[in-house]
């Protein structure tokens, strides 16, 4: 077997698509659950048959507040307001069981990932309950509840249903394109910094950092920096199904004009997690790129892969001679000379200390519980929110089970995108549309850079960046494919 096949052998068995319908049985008759279900149903049966066209309005309207969310998530208000974007998670999610209940349309699918999830949740409850600090583990456990709802809500309207994931794409692109719009804006008049974000010691001061209406430019730059990529997934795959379809060349023009702008914002952020994130997401796409152009089409070969090296050099270049990039990049390098490095070393160092002093089931959730028990080990004067590494985090917060939870999420999604990407289309030979293949490419790459930088920084917590998260998780473990046309699984087209 070729090293291609087997990488596609591998996918496919980590994907765990072939266990969706085992766990879904085994779901519905565990002792747990099935009582559940069957007061459920019961429920069900006693609501009027002609219910079900306001219980498919109700799921229709928790599809649009998905959307809407991707549209708020940007306002100035929300930035500080986080408990009003928990509101429309927990509507929207009401609003679809209501409706399901009532006899909507629309139904769930239970899937061997949503094992993963749920174990990940379980990782949480037991930290919460084992915490030394309940009282903020509790809240830190409602936090991660919501996120989590977030995922089944996301999972439930945008499954097997490509328009609306399409939809969701264009609003949170739009929101993140609007955003940089008004960071340039910044850029321009030299907006004042509403706080220290670099060491003047170091790298001389005096540059502009936007953060548009975020309030903070690491912040902004882990909303954007996903959505680079990702653009440039979604503006790939329209152009390779334009054909003769002058709208689709109309949607790749627009989406990797996109890209570029969000990629432009993500640079002026001069948030050096974010371009290491940056980095990582169209990495990512330039790697899947130049691999499809190899194996699909030999006569571009020379053409494709010296095009990918011109854009690193010019990169490359891009870091050398523009100064205030330059001092960023280099400080990533500088060591404890650094302050703000040398102040996350410190905070690496406490937080490895906490891991090993709770290394089963973790401190508890939240961050107030964190600061509470980071207090026992802090360097003196070196408080923090938190570990700047999302799987130390997670790790600190609660424990193996839930570090070994977060890294199988995590590959599971991986393999999922490699499947979708590479693979035929769900319940026959047929092979997917360019634009699903490339947005799974897209989502991959949005899913690295997200990760990548939350390594260094704290901003993977915050809603505007976690729900994206969630976001790109769901679309990604989803079936692209119609619901009538799917069958037990992807199968893989081995190149």
């Amino acid at each position: 077997m070729s090293f291609s096949g087997l990488l596609d052998r591998t996918a496919e068995k980590l994907s765990l698509t072939s266990f969706d319908q085992s766990w879904s049985d085994s779901l519905r008759s565990s002792i747990f659950l099935k009582p559940v279900f069957g007061l459920f149903e019961a429920v069900q049966r006693m609501m009027p048959q002609d219910l079900g066209r306001i219980g498919s309005i109700l799921q229709k309207m928790a599809f649009g507040l998905s959307v809407l969310l991707f549209g708020l998530i940007g306002l100035p208000q929300f930035a500080s307001d986080k408990f009003a974007l928990a509101i429309v998670i927990i509507a929207g999610l009401g609003l679809w069981i209501f409706g399901r209940l009532l006899g909507g349309s629309e139904r769930r699918d239970f899937s061997a990932y949503d094992a993963i999830v749920l174990a990940y949740l379980a990782a949480n409850v037991i930290a919460t309950f084992a915490s030394h600090y309940f009282t903020p583990s509790l809240k830190g456990l409602g936090k991660v509840v919501v996120y989590i709802g977030s995922y089944f809500l996301f999972t439930a309207v945008f499954a097997h249903n490509m328009k609306r994931k399409l939809m969701v794409l264009g609003m949170v692109l739009a929101c993140g394109v609007a955003l940089s719009l008004y960071g340039f804006y910044q850029y321009k008049i030299g907006v004042a910094p509403l706080a220290t974000w670099e060491d003047p010691t170091v790298e001389g001061g005096g540059g502009t950092r936007i953060f548009a209406t975020l309030g903070n430019p690491n912040l902004l730059a882990g909303l954007l920096v996903p959505l680079a990529p990702l653009a440039m997934g979604l503006g790939l795959g329209f152009l390779f199904d334009s054909g003769n379809k002058p709208l689709f060349k109309a949607g790749a023009l627009i989406a990797v004009g996109a890209s570029g702008i969000l990629a432009l914002a993500s640079v002026l952020t001069q948030s050096r997690g974010g371009f290491l994130g940056l980095a990582a997401g169209f990495g990512v796409i330039l790697y899947i790129g130049c691999v499809w152009v190899w194996v699909n089409h030999k006569k571009m070969r020379t053409a494709v892969i010296g095009g990918a090296v011109v854009l690193v050099v010019a990169a490359a270049a891009a870091v050398v001679l523009i100064p205030s990039i330059n001092q960023r990049v280099s400080s990533i390098f500088a060591g404890r000379e650094h302050s703000s490095n040398s102040y996350r070393m410190n905070v690496y160092s406490s937080s490895l200390k906490m891991f090993k002093d709770n290394w089963w089931i973790g401190t508890g959730p939240g961050n107030e519980t964190f600061r509470l028990a980071y207090g026992l080990y802090m360097v003196s004067s070196y408080d923090a929110l938190g570990t700047y590494c999302v799987p130390l985090e997670v790790a600190v917060e609660t424990g193996i089970p839930g570090l070994l939870a977060f890294i199988a999420m995590l590959g599971c999604a991986g393999a999922k995108a490699h499947v979708k990407f590479w693979g035929k289309a769900e319940g026959g030979d047929q092979s997917p549309s360019m634009t699903s293949r490339w947005v799974a490419g897209g989502l991959a790459a949005a899913l690295m850079g997200l990760i990548v930088h939350g390594m260094v920084d704290t901003v993977f917590y915050r809603p505007q960046v976690h729900f994206l998260f969630w976001l790109i998780i769901a679309l990604l473990v989803t079936s692209d494919e119609p619901k009538s046309s799917t069958g037990s699984g992807n199968s893989i087209k081995t190149a």
